[in-house]
């Protein structure tokens, strides 16, 4: 833990996570900053960069009392040095940022003032979009989960698995502290984890005000996710292996029948990956041929 010198609780904790974010940090950075709502604390981890990021995150630091800087001595990985900061924080509220990501100048502000005055919504996000993209809750994986019970929420979530727009979510710290799933290594589709096992705590909202826009150059969208997370033969097979055991784990106090469409649910959501995985690989290798 780093020392944390400011007597003042901010009301928000932000925390970035950066390797090599040389190229766009800086707008990622102003987007933070020029946030209308302003008593927050900024966390930003550099996973020891190779390039310039350290340079331009102490620049923005000297210049702004809010940011706290931290570089790791050595390379934790993106999963570890996401916990890193949300452990950091000390704020009511939390909020991940990455380094490529631009948030609209009202979203703190519109998204706090919901949470404040729906006590039983544990997040709240504005709609999301990649930069070069329009919002589509479907596809971003963003839409509101304001079912009564959490067995819907958690269906309607994972039944748009292919996005996981909520997890840049504001969130109520005291939720996502105690998050099983976020201390358990790094896998495949573990951000849809962190906000299934949210979605079982209670509703998370999407406002119609302001936006996230999401950049490309993270692994997610990386051709290389696979390879990242894949540790044993299984993966090849069954790429979301890790990913089942822990949401199966949630699903304890299933119906039967719901466990059932839980365990279909699985089965396509593999099948649709290892497709995936072997079309991914096999451009991989043609790319490395070329070379």
């Amino acid at each position: 833990m780093t020392e944390k010198i400011n007597s003042h609780i901010p009301l928000v904790s932000i925390g970035m996570f950066v390797y090599n974010g040389e190229s766009c940090i800086r707008d990622s950075i102003e987007s933070i900053l020029s946030q209308s709502y302003k008593d927050f604390e900024f966390i930003i981890s550099d996973n020891a960069s190779t390039d310039d990021t350290q340079n331009i995150c102490k620049e923005y630091a000297k210049k702004d009392s809010r940011i706290r800087y931290i570089r790791q001595s050595k390379n934790i990985g993106a999963t570890a040095n996401c916990l890193f900061v949300l452990d950091e924080a000390i704020g009511e509220y939390f909020i991940w940022a990455a380094h490529d990501d631009i948030k609209s100048e009202n979203f703190l502000e519109v998204n706090l003032k919901f949470l404040q005055k729906n006590p039983d919504y544990i997040a709240s996000t504005s709609p999301v979009k990649f930069k070069d993209g329009m919002p589509d809750p479907v596809k971003m994986g963003d839409q509101s989960l304001n079912q009564e019970t959490a067995q819907e929420r958690f269906f309607d979530c994972i039944n748009a698995w292919t996005g996981c727009g909520r997890f840049y979510s504001l969130i109520r710290r005291s939720a996502l502290i105690d998050n099983v799933t976020l201390r358990r290594g790094a896998y495949l589709g573990q951000d849809i984890a962190v906000i299934l096992e949210l979605a079982i705590k209670g509703k998370l909202n999407r406002t119609s005000e302001g936006y996230v826009a999401l950049g490309r150059n993270g692994l997610s969208g990386s051709q290389t996710i696979y390879r990242t997370y894949r540790n044993s033969l299984l993966n090849w097979f069954i790429p979301l292996h890790e990913f089942n055991v822990q949401i199966w784990s949630f699903s304890s106090s299933f119906s039967f029948k719901n466990k059932a469409q839980l365990a279909i649910t699985m089965l396509k959501m593999n099948l649709i990956s290892s497709l995936h995985q072997i079309k991914t690989e096999l451009k991989l290798l043609l790319a490395e041929k070329l070379n």
